[in-house]
């Protein structure tokens, strides 16, 4: 599809539709003493003067997570803090009392007192077993906004310890100076310390420039997530209805000309060379293996694209990626290798504000999906959402934020994140670091919050995994995710059937679903490259019209290349259950959900209007917003590009 929080989804597939497998969940609830969750100091408070609770009586080593992964967030108390909290106030106040006797020296001429090295030493040898403990609870205790330096690329990297070794326990705040994170110095070196006090000291000022990042990352969430703009068309009132009318014409922008500042030399280069032919006459050789054929007509491909070229050299680049690795047989090992490649959370908030500036999709997917949530969740105490791929969740942040903008006491909402299990030996790593960020907003919002992840195969889930309370009103969410699953071609008994039975089963109060409308789904490959070809020529040629500029093609490079391209790849070179990019119409979907026992809900007007006023303001006068069968469609120079609605149990 075209969307940069679903860019990600390739994360979660090492091999595709690996064999099912019993979920992988771990319970961090914070009702669980040995499982808390430290006070959140970095962003949004920090302990008050003076905290420093007594040495805990008894910690329990070796505790294993129990297989259900909750977190709860409710206001902050002491009963809230951990023992491992009190373990860290305990071995700081040992070192803020090392540093009073370190002031208390004589003066530079004055002999220092020969026992300060053993002190030293003493001194650290009594931390050391305090220092192991928490390492050990570490995994509990991650930061939620800044990646491990030095995961490996097995686990496909995660976020750092909060807690590393005993020099990082010095309280030290961050401070910034000329826009850019300094930090003071910890603990300060006196002439008696040796090398490895120096370690020490290198040890500190990296974990206070970790913290510095975190805040750079908690600020570049907060603004590329939240609403923050009081003037955003999709929160304020709606116009009058004739300014609404006058300012879109459907279809308006649907004339494809050729773009402008062409010499006709240049244009003559361009109609000489139709690189839509060369590669479908290349994917009729590959299709039957005629590699003599596919071999020249690759050759004059590579001579007239390129990745830096436009719209149609950089699509044809791609494409031939895919045909080549095709052609030699290693089209699921390139897309493994691709999948492996890690974009850093920094980069992805980069490429998703440039995305969601330049196209709408995303934004206005979200935007109907919570419009919707709000809409059904009137007048509830206790609300429970199932996020069917949350992936990194980015749709809740500014979900949390309206909700504490209602008027009235808050909802209870408790979250359940499900995704694929990642590989490696974290499968749930990336959705409890969700849940982490996720309790962060609720906190700072003081909205009672509950998150508890499920890394699983979709269609091995059962009802009993989801923990439903009658007393909840229950809404299902799926944004764009259910397109990996295999379908009736592969298997016997589709999972697309099998997940869509489960839902239904659970009752909800509402189904959101949404979909990318993608017609290259068929088990015929020249049929499908064809299909292909032209849906994701719609999509560079969306970002080239879109984001042009000289800072923008960057990001916009690095989106084609590491998702748009990767999709394509996925859909040419991969056969079988290695081809995980399996996505339908709008109208098949329907077919599939009717079929399954829903019924469909009538899309709410105001919605659909805020929508299309919002893609008049803000984009592309080639984008449009139209109604279907209660489907609420958007698209790009008049091909339809993705598909939302809701629905309802019959």
């Amino acid at each position: 599809m075209g969307s940069c929080e679903d860019v990600e989804y390739g994360d979660i597939y090492s091999v595709a539709n690996p064999a099912a497998a019993p979920a992988r969940m771990l319970d961090f609830s914070l009702h669980q003493p040995h499982l808390q969750f430290p006070p959140s100091y970095g962003f949004h408070s920090l302990p008050a003067a003076g905290y420093l609770p007594s040495p805990p009586q008894s910690l329990a080593l070796g505790s294993t997570p129990s297989p259900a992964s909750t977190t709860t967030t409710e206001l902050e108390s002491p009963e809230n803090l951990s023992a491992d909290d009190a373990v860290l106030a305990y071995i700081n106040q040992f070192l803020l009392e090392d540093d009073d006797e370190e002031e208390s020296f004589p003066s530079p001429g004055a002999a220092a007192p020969a026992a300060a090295p053993e002190r030293d030493s003493a001194l650290l040898a009594v931390a050391k077993p305090f220092v192991d403990i928490i390492a050990d609870a570490a995994t509990y205790q991650e930061s939620p906004w800044v990646e491990r330096p030095n995961a490996s690329a097995g686990t496909g990297g995660g976020f750092p310890s909060m807690f590393m070794s005993s020099c990082q326990l010095v309280p030290s705040e961050p401070v910034k100076e000329e826009g850019r994170c300094a930090v003071h110095r910890g603990r300060k070196k006196n002439r008696h310390d040796d090398d490895g006090g120096l370690e020490l000291e290198d040890e500190r000022r990296s974990k206070q420039s970790a913290l510095c990042e975190e805040e750079i990352i908690r600020e570049m969430f907060d603004n590329v997530l939240l609403c923050n703009c009081p003037d955003c068309e999709l929160q304020s009132p709606l116009p009058d209805e004739s300014e609404i009318t006058k300012a879109y014409v459907k279809g308006s922008g649907n004339r494809r000309g050729r773009k402008k500042g062409k010499t006709k030399a240049a244009a003559a280069v361009e109609e000489s060379v139709d690189l839509t032919t060369l590669l479908i006459h290349c994917a009729q050789a590959a299709a039957i293996d005629d590699h003599r054929s596919s071999g020249e007509l690759l050759k004059q491909i590579r001579r007239h694209s390129s990745a830096h070229g436009d719209a149609g050299q950089r699509l044809a680049h791609y494409v031939a990626n895919g045909l080549e690795a095709r052609l030699a047989g290693v089209g699921s090992t390139v897309h493994r290798s691709l999948v492996a490649h890690r974009t850093s959370i920094a980069d992805m908030l980069k490429l998703l504000r440039l995305y969601g500036t330049a196209c709408p999709f995303l934004r206005l997917s979200r935007f109907f999906s919570n419009q919707a949530i709000l809409q059904a969740s009137k007048g509830a105490t206790r609300l429970h959402i199932i996020d069917y791929g949350i992936d990194h969740g980015f749709q809740w942040p500014v979900f949390l934020q309206r909700v504490a903008k209602l008027e009235g006491p808050h909802p209870r909402i408790r979250i359940t994140a499900i995704d694929l299990p990642q590989p490696g030996f974290r499968p749930a790593e990336r959705i409890e670091a969700t849940g982490r960020r996720l309790h962060d907003y609720a906190r700072m919002y003081n909205i009672p919050f509950e998150y508890h992840a499920i890394a699983a195969k979709w269609d091995t889930i059962r009802i009993e995994d989801l923990r439903i309370d009658k007393d909840e009103l229950l809404i299902v969410n799926c944004l764009f995710r259910m397109r990996h699953m295999m379908d009736e071609t592969v298997t016997d008994q589709s999972p697309r059937m099998t997940v869509l039975n489960t839902i239904r089963k659970l009752n909800p109060h509402l189904f959101i679903h949404a979909v990318v409308n993608g017609t290259y789904n068929a088990p015929f490959f020249v049929t499908r490259f064809k299909e292909a070809l032209f849906y994701f020529s719609s999509l560079f040629d969306m970002l080239e019209t879109t984001a042009s500029k000289l800072e923008e093609q960057e990001h916009r490079m690095l989106i084609e290349r590491d998702f748009f391209a990767r999709e394509a790849l996925n859909v040419i070179a991969c056969e079988g259950t290695e081809r995980v990019e399996r996505p339908e119409t709008y109208k098949q979907w329907q077919v599939r959900n009717l079929r399954a026992g829903f019924r469909q809900q009538p899309l709410n007007q105001e919605t659909v209007k805020k929508a299309r006023y919002k893609v008049t303001r803000s984009y592309n006068k080639d984008f449009f917003v139209d109604e279907d069968n209660k489907w609420m469609l958007q698209g790009w120079k008049g091909r339809v590009i993705v598909a939302m609605s809701t629905w309802k149990p019959s």
